[in-house]
């Protein structure tokens, strides 16, 4: 995906730079993260992927904060809550690839 690819007004966003979450754990993100397929983190343009992954940590933290704190304990996340996890996160990111035309 080009910068071309996007409307006028997101190649503006994208030039005067996105918005980034500032998240405080980054371990809990790394774990969150790593329940989406890569293939599918590697199929977001470079210049987004950074807006797009903190966003969705920090809408994970908000939405299901449970899931979070979860996530945010010492160790692996038990089976129940990375299922569920990985579902949601699903959902996020075909509903952001499929907005934004990834393929």
């Amino acid at each position: 995906m080009e910068l071309k690819d996007f409307t006028e007004k997101e190649q503006e966003m994208i030039k005067q730079g996105l918005t980034t979450s500032e998240i405080s754990d980054k371990e809990t993100a790394a774990k969150i993260l790593a329940l989406v397929p890569q293939e599918w983190i590697k199929r977001i343009p470079f210049f987004v992927r950074k807006h797009a992954t903190t966003r969705t940590i920090k809408r994970i933290s908000i939405e299901h904060p449970e899931l979070y704190a979860v996530a945010k304990r010492s160790g692996e996340i038990p089976e129940k809550e990375r299922e569920e996890l990985r579902q949601i996160l699903t959902g996020i990111f075909q509903e952001k690839m499929n907005k934004h035309k990834i393929k």
